[in-house]
């Protein structure tokens, strides 16, 4: 075979081969179902609410963060979203609330705003001021609630923390542990999270779960 014409098979094959870079625009996000087939959620939606939401209100217009809780805990459902793009730019495991024994499976369905419900609360919140914490690296991030499904964050004492318990990878189909309605994330993950938040403030986190 002439070699010229092998080259040429040869870079056609590499090429084809090659795995595509997957598309975040909108917050694409491919993960496998209980059946290991690929299932691509995109987050238009939500993120054009929180790019709204943050201009009518002052808030940050350029990075936020998101829970999706309708994906299961052994998924990295934590994203950091470029709003100028969006584009998902971080993704990270974090906890959900217990609610007392109701949500020990990788989907939580109770949510709340009660004290002592151990609940997450859903819906938009602003990082406050950074503290000390007696988890992961000794300091937390307090939350903010903006609306009436997570009004009384800062009165039960939900905040954004890390965990040496929560890993730095996907575990599905093992299940995270639950938290008492903190959104608990990897060490790791907090450190990334906490470098964007000593350049950005007024940065917006906006839980949802929408199946």
């Amino acid at each position: 075979m002439n070699s010229k014409i092998l080259f040429l098979l040869l870079s056609i094959l590499s090429f084809s081969c090659q795995k595509t870079k997957p598309n975040t625009l909108f917050g694409e996000y491919v993960i496998k179902d209980k059946i290991n087939t690929k299932v691509a959620k995109t987050y238009t939606v939500e993120i054009e609410h929180i790019q709204q939401f943050s201009k009518q209100k002052g808030y940050n217009q350029d990075i936020a963060f998101m829970i999706d809780y309708s994906l299961h805990s052994g998924y990295q459902r934590f994203f950091v979203i470029d709003l100028k793009k969006g584009e998902i730019l971080k993704k990270g495991l974090v906890c959900h609330g217990g609610a007392k024994g109701k949500n020990n499976s990788g989907i939580p369905t109770a949510f709340g705003n009660v004290n002592e419900s151990h609940c997450t609360s859903l819906g938009m919140a602003v990082i406050g001021k950074r503290a000390y914490s007696s988890w992961g690296k000794h300091y937390k991030y307090w939350l903010d609630g903006l609306e009436k499904s997570n009004s009384n964050m800062r009165k039960r004492v939900v905040v954004l923390h890390a965990w040496d318990g929560v890993d730095d990878k996907d575990i599905y189909p093992n299940v995270l542990a639950v938290s008492w309605g903190c959104p608990t994330v990897s060490v790791q993950f907090l450190d990334e999270l906490d470098v964007l938040l000593k350049e950005h403030e007024k940065v917006l986190l906006y839980s949802f779960s929408n199946p």
